[in-house]
């Protein structure tokens, strides 16, 4: 469980870095889908694992990236939404 959750921490620094740079709405999109693929993947485990309860390492790393993605929503979701919009218009 740990190394999925390392993964998704390493894909949403990937998306600061998306942010920090020139903001290219398809590099957000594949990294995107590659954080829904982590996500589905940690779900089928969860649902698969027996265990009833998480390690205080497991708790402490949702709590990490809990914070890490409210913080990347508020800088990055405006910016794609107006780039989604701007392509409907030129299609």
């Amino acid at each position: 469980m740990l190394q999925k959750l390392e993964t998704l921490d390493n894909k949403l620094d990937k998306l600061n870095e998306i942010n920090n740079e020139k903001f290219l709405f398809e590099k957000f999109k594949e990294i995107n889908s590659q954080i829904e693929t982590t996500l589905a993947e940690i779900r089928s485990n969860e649902l698969n694992d027996t265990k009833k309860y998480f390690s205080q390492d497991e708790l402490n790393f949702f709590k990490k990236l809990i914070k890490k993605i409210e913080l990347l929503e508020t800088k990055i979701l405006p910016k794609a939404h107006l780039i989604q919009s701007f392509s409907k218009y030129n299609t």
